[in-house]
């Protein structure tokens, strides 16, 4: 796996400071940009090429938080991928979600209709609610392991923390899934919830 912060010459840290990332992304595109390189041989503008793809791809990650702490946390070997559990709240929600957006689709006067429209307003609240909740921790979590030194060999502690941030991610990428579904259903669009 490509380590983004090495590209740009980076700590590996779950906060950046988004002036000196975009300062630097641009002082890597200018030394690599594939225009710079047009009078050379071949293999140097298809250097020039990868070089400037993969500055893209590192920017892209590390200059918002969700995508630079997921990335932070697989670095350290806890994909997200391989966080299979769900809340057994969350799970009630899904349930809750997909029956009522199964009411609001087949109500058949306007007053169920709304009603269903209502129940599903209240679902996104709370699912915006747990969101802000899990944001709170993972930031405060992110702080906490920006603080201090970490060497290649983690203890159990720092361990742990990773873990937890990558389900903290986890959770919140399956309540932003199901907040869209529900949501597309209050606009009339098809809402498609999966788990």
């Amino acid at each position: 796996m490509t380590d983004h912060f090495l590209t740009f010459g980076i700590d590996r840290t779950f906060n950046v400071d988004r002036d000196r990332l975009e300062k630097r992304f641009h002082e890597l595109q200018s030394a690599s940009h594939p225009d710079r390189h047009v009078t050379e041989e071949t293999d140097r503008r298809e250097q020039a090429l990868a070089e400037s793809s993969d500055i893209n791809a590192a920017y892209r990650t590390l200059r918002e938080a969700i995508p630079r702490a997921k990335h932070v946390v697989e670095l350290y070997g806890f994909p997200i991928s391989d966080q299979k559990s769900v809340p057994p709240g969350l799970l009630m929600t899904v349930m809750e979600a997909q029956e009522k957006i199964a009411e609001f689709e087949n109500a058949k006067d306007r007053e169920a209709k709304q009603e269903a429209m209502n129940e599903l307003i209240a679902i996104v609240e709370s699912l915006e609610d747990q969101r802000e909740a899990i944001d709170e921790e993972r930031e405060q979590l992110a702080k906490k392991w920006d603080s201090a030194m970490h060497s290649n060999q983690l203890s159990e502690t720092e361990k742990e923390e990773l873990g937890r941030m990558a389900q903290l991610i986890s959770e919140r990428a399956y309540i932003e899934t199901l907040r869209i579904s529900v949501t597309a259903t209050r606009q009339g669009k098809p809402a498609m919830i999966q788990h």
